[in-house]
């Protein structure tokens, strides 16, 4: 045993063993010292002073994501004509739009859009709207809550929205035979 050692060897002795009393390292204490300083102030500015939380930085988050959606569904709903004939008239954007319409809308409006929960988009009635390209493409953006139409301007691109437009479009006239089609539901246009 050293001279060094000598000096921090402590005078009690457990089982036949001696301990050394070694000072911690410098960089040990500045670390903890400064984790107890920056500790204070965290607590005091987050706690008692009312600093933004996670919950506050969400909030905000959630209010600008609000506004870019604001922007784009008004932006969104700026129905062109011209583009529309593109969707009407191409065989492929068609197909495009029935693929659209069987992972979206399938659902309510059956297979072969005859009804189902939602009405049958085959005939010339329509209960929200008077039947035209634009108000189609509109409703299909905002939809209808209270009727159970979701809004799908939040879920797919302003080509889907065309497409399936188009494509519901151009169902209009079609003949049901299995299953037979729901009877119209409001106005005929």
């Amino acid at each position: 045993m050293n001279e060094e050692e000598k000096n921090v060897l402590m005078d009690h002795e457990y089982d036949g063993i001696q301990e050394f009393d070694f000072q911690l390292p410098n960089w040990w204490l500045a670390t903890f010292w400064g984790g107890i300083i920056f500790a204070v102030f965290y607590i005091s500015y987050f706690i008692f002073m009312n600093g933004p939380s996670l919950k506050h930085e969400y909030y905000m988050e959630a209010k600008e994501l609000r506004s870019i959606q604001k922007k784009y569904m008004a932006k969104l709903k700026d129905f062109k004509s011209n583009e529309f004939e593109k969707f009407r008239n191409d065989e492929n954007m068609l197909l495009y739009g029935q693929a659209v319409y069987e992972n979206n809308c399938q659902a309510c409006h059956n297979q072969n859009a005859a009804g189902d929960i939602g009405p049958n988009l085959t005939d010339n009635h329509w209960m929200y709207f008077d039947g035209t390209s634009e108000e189609l493409f509109k409703f299909i953006i905002t939809g209808n809550p209270d009727a159970g139409m979701p809004a799908w301007g939040r879920n797919l691109s302003r080509e889907e929205l065309y497409a399936v437009s188009a494509f519901v479009e151009s169902l209009k006239g079609f003949e049901h035979n299995d299953p037979p089609a729901k009877e119209p539901q409001g106005d005929e246009y």
